[in-house]
């Protein structure tokens, strides 16, 4: 949708609770999609994800830090655009443990100084977008009738864009896959704001529509037009671009690596016809839109900037690429590209995974199921992150793939029995925060700058996890199975519940 935490931070109906930010400061451009209102702290499996909660706070007076810090959790997991809390006479100020457990989560949460009837707010809100969503659908309609009436003439990609132009005024652009220009009206360089979608023809993308509409106001048109003109495009550019060989041999290799079976002479005469040499290292990704399929467009470009080379295609709703690697520096390329895709603008709209290095054709089915299998992963543990390392969650895709799970619990309990003798809430905390520390190297200003809490307060728990292990782990050989154990209690691989 249109609006924003920060737009709906702006909307008058909000003037009177005098908001203010106290976590997520940066994450005001985050899309609301609805406005909801519940005192109920069990409401997070209710909820869809993009609401903007409003609560009074009363039943959050009465809850311990740790309920605190789950409540937000829970919410988070969910994918819920912001929290916001009134205080008042019961709850004076939101409570230290939410804020920082909302710092370390992604979620904004918003003070509401003064009163707000929740209802008007809610009305107003949920009215514009209702609102937004009945214009997006006349103008949706509109824009299909009229790209129909030009198919229907035999206009191709060019005339298309004429009478998109006319719907909405600006700059339009249909690129080739290898950024070539196949038809333009006004503008051929697009603004940075630029709506981007991609154009598929039998499941590849072949083009990419990038729209900059001349009143920053007609964003409705805007995103009807990414949203209905891909298949009336598609049908033009199959008349007058039939895929070609590279295209059709880029989505065979893609169709055979994706089996779990692929016979290895068959990936290398694949991989050879779709451009690829068979010494060289790869990485699998995988990617799915949360919101529309413009963000698979970006992700797409940005994989393609990065590596001339890459191979790509859009099956159902699911991006597939393999991406070649520079050769002198296989970690440092691939750390490379998953950076890339965490900048990449509108990616954060589409969840990606980037998969192990290979090396050579017989690989590729390992990394693309890899990618995949550690985006599932992460959908499942409620990672925040857009951008999935699989390298990152090579415990927690091991520890899943064990077939016994009683053998990991106990080994867990083994481990750190100590700490979950502390009690459900308090052993969470100390198991993330002695996780957090051994993924900094122990470094103990990282660590708690990673925590969003004082050094000091590190410290302290810190010694407390210390002394229930009875030794600091760091510099003894129990070190690796600490770290391990923390991943898998962490992770969801074992039942912590029964431990």
């Amino acid at each position: 949708m249109s609006l924003s935490l920060a737009d709906v931070l702006a909307h008058p109906s909000l003037a009177t609770g005098r908001p203010v930010v106290r976590a997520g400061a940066d994450l005001l451009s985050r899309p609301v999609r609805w406005v909801h209102s519940s005192e109920v702290l069990d409401i997070a499996h209710l909820l869809r994800g993009g609401e903007l909660l409003l609560t009074g706070g009363f039943a959050l007076a009465s809850v311990d830090p740790d309920g605190l810090r789950r409540y937000v959790r829970d919410l988070s997991a969910r994918r819920v655009a912001g929290v916001a809390i009134e205080t008042g006479p019961q709850l004076p100020q939101i409570p230290a443990a939410l804020v920082e457990e909302a710092s370390q989560a992604g979620l904004p949460v918003l003070e509401l100084r003064g009163v707000v009837p929740f209802v008007e707010v809610a009305e107003a809100i949920n009215g514009l977008l209702v609102n937004e969503s009945v214009q997006r659908l006349r103008r949706g309609d509109a824009v299909a009738h009229a790209l129909s009436e030009e198919l229907a003439r035999g206009g191709g990609p060019a005339e298309l864009l004429e009478v998109l132009a006319r719907l909405s005024p600006g700059d339009l652009v249909l690129l080739g896959a290898a950024g070539d220009v196949i038809a333009a009206h006004g503008d051929v360089i697009a603004g940075a704001d630029a709506l981007t979608v991609p154009v598929f023809v039998q499941g590849v993308g072949v083009a990419t529509l990038l729209v900059s509409p001349r009143e920053a106001t007609d964003h409705v048109t805007a995103e009807a037009i990414v949203e209905r003109a891909p298949a009336a495009l598609a049908i033009s550019l199959l008349r007058s671009f039939p895929p070609s060989a590279a295209v059709r041999a880029s989505q065979a290799l893609l169709r055979i690596a994706s089996q779990p079976d692929a016979a290895p002479e068959r990936l290398v005469a694949a991989a050879r016809a779709a451009g690829l040499a068979d010494g060289s290292s790869y990485v699998g990704v995988v990617g799915r839109a949360v919101d529309g399929a413009g963000p698979l467009a970006a992700v797409d470009a940005a994989l393609h900037q990065y590596s001339a080379a890459t191979v790509s295609a859009t099956v159902g709703d699911e991006l597939q690429a393999i991406v070649v690697l520079r050769v002198e520096d296989r970690s440092g390329s691939r750390g490379a590209l998953v950076e890339s895709l965490r900048a990449t603008p509108r990616a954060e709209s589409a969840r990606v995974a980037v998969g192990p290095v290979v090396t050579g054709a017989i690989g590729l089915p390992e990394t693309l199921s890899e990618a995949r299998f550690a985006l599932d992963l992460a959908i499942d543990l409620g990672i925040a992150d857009m951008v999935v390392d699989a390298a990152e969650l090579a415990i927690e895709r091991l520890g899943r793939r064990i077939g016994d799970p009683a053998l990991l619990s106990s080994f867990v309990r083994e481990v750190l029995g100590p700490l979950l003798a502390a009690g459900p809430e308090r052993a969470r905390r100390l198991i993330e925060t002695l996780d957090v520390y051994l993924q900094c190297g122990c470094n103990k200003t990282e660590a708690a700058s990673r925590l969003h809490v004082q050094r000091q307060t590190l410290y302290q728990r810190l010694d407390q996890i210390f002394a229930l292990l009875g030794e600091d782990p760091t510099g003894s050989p129990r070190l690796a199975a600490v770290h391990f154990a923390t991943r898998l209690y962490l992770g969801g691989v074992v039942d912590s519940s029964a431990l």
